[in-house]
């Protein structure tokens, strides 16, 4: 077990020695109209292999409200593959997981009614739900050095 380990970190810490890394910082409106706001903080750490190869990892933080009904708290953690091209365009695609919580709003609080009908007081945390997602992109660097 403690060789599986070391070995797994050993790969890891091998793959930052291979590759160059870029971290990236990114600060979003994440949000439905102007009506429904939210955020969304994005740290990202792209190695790159390659002048037209990279492999991004995301991690997000975000925000949301929805007003009369509920707010919503996510971090989800993203990772994939970029292809640059010389004019400064990219593809990108990746796969991530991710976790979201919703709370309910309510200025009375939130109320439940058992199988009797009888009410009481409710919490007004949901149960977390998973976020799987799916990215597919394409975006152009403006900050990129292109090789001519």
């Amino acid at each position: 077990m403690h060789r599986n380990i070391i070995t797994i970190l050993l790969l890891v810490w091998s793959m930052g020695i291979m590759a160059q890394s870029n971290r990236n910082l990114g600060l979003g409106y994440f949000g439905h109209t102007i009506t429904y706001p939210g955020a969304v903080l994005e740290m990202e750490f792209e190695q790159v292999h390659s002048a037209s190869a990279a492999s991004p990892l995301r991690i997000n933080l975000g925000y949301y409200q929805h007003a009369r009904s509920h707010n919503g708290l996510f971090l989800d953690i993203n990772y994939g593959f970029r292809h640059y091209t010389r004019s400064g365009f990219f593809l990108e695609e990746s796969i991530g997981v991710g976790i979201l919580q919703t709370i309910l709003n309510g200025e009375d609080g939130v109320f439940q009614v058992d199988d009797e009908g009888n009410v009481s007081k409710g919490s007004r945390f949901n149960q977390p739900d998973f976020m799987p997602s799916i990215t597919l992109g394409l975006g152009y660097n403006v900050g990129r050095k292109q090789e001519t």
